[in-house]
């Protein structure tokens, strides 16, 4: 999939840069790939571009890491206790509605401009569909499933290891998928909203000067981020489905 993934890359830098050639079109409005090349190379050696990057990945994870891990957690307490989740869903829903752009701020307010706020959203926009697929997978495990659970006597904890969890892989992979697009996006709303590091700092700044190169080549580095981490999720998926098949 990745030797796919970059032919598939390979394509639409060819078309971008045949785009730009064949309509001429002007490098203020739309660069071409070599110019915003250069000007990430320009920003590597003059700008500390990878310590912008660190700084966006290390939201991005750890965001992410514990946003999964309260989903993971409460979508188990939900499936055991199901009066807590019709009870608490109203709130989750509020909280997921809620425009995420509009939370930043408030972010900043109580946490000050560091990374902490931008951990939080990330957090938050991860929560929810990772929750939501392990959920899913904890409560429509195949009822001959459960059935033979019962034959074998499996305790609670046999039958999740063999069981639950397996039926779930599938749903809760699926759900930290897509809360890794959202995981960036959020990163990125919370450096543009207040930041001095990371690559929606140097967004924002080329927006403002106007700088179009710089805008892509920010554009570019968030949409390879998103590439790799989704091929990370892939990679492990494939791994814990073939683990647990032979559990």
């Amino acid at each position: 999939m990745l030797k796919r993934g970059a032919t598939g890359l390979l394509l639409i830098f060819t078309l971008w840069a045949g785009g730009v050639y064949l309509f001429q079109v002007p490098g203020y409005l739309l660069p071409g790939p070599g110019e915003v090349l250069e000007r990430l190379v320009f920003l590597y050696k003059n700008a500390q571009l990878t310590t912008h990057i660190f700084v966006t990945l290390t939201e991005i994870f750890w965001g992410f890491f514990y946003g999964s891990l309260i989903g993971i957690g409460v979508a188990l307490v939900f499936a055991r206790l199901p009066i807590l989740e019709r009870i608490a869903t109203p709130f989750i829903l509020l909280l997921q509605t809620a425009p995420k752009i509009a939370i930043a701020p408030l972010l900043l307010l109580w946490l000050g401009l560091g990374p902490a706020p931008k951990i939080v959203l990330v957090a938050v926009v991860t929560f929810f569909p990772v929750m939501t697929g392990m959920l899913t997978g904890l409560k429509y495990v195949h009822k001959s499933y459960l059935d033979l659970a019962k034959v074998l006597k499996l305790n609670r904890w046999q039958r999740f290891l063999h069981i639950e969890l397996p039926s779930a892989l599938p749903t809760l992979f699926a759900g930290a998928s897509v809360a890794t697009t959202l995981a960036i996006t959020a990163a990125v709303i919370g450096e543009l909203m207040g930041a001095n590091k990371g690559l929606g700092y140097l967004l924002s700044a080329g927006q403002e000067n106007a700088d179009s190169a710089t805008v892509m080549g920010m554009v570019l580095l968030l949409s390879l981020i998103g590439w790799l981490f989704y091929e990370i999720f892939e990679l492990m998926r494939r791994r814990m489905e073939a683990r647990f098949s032979d559990v």
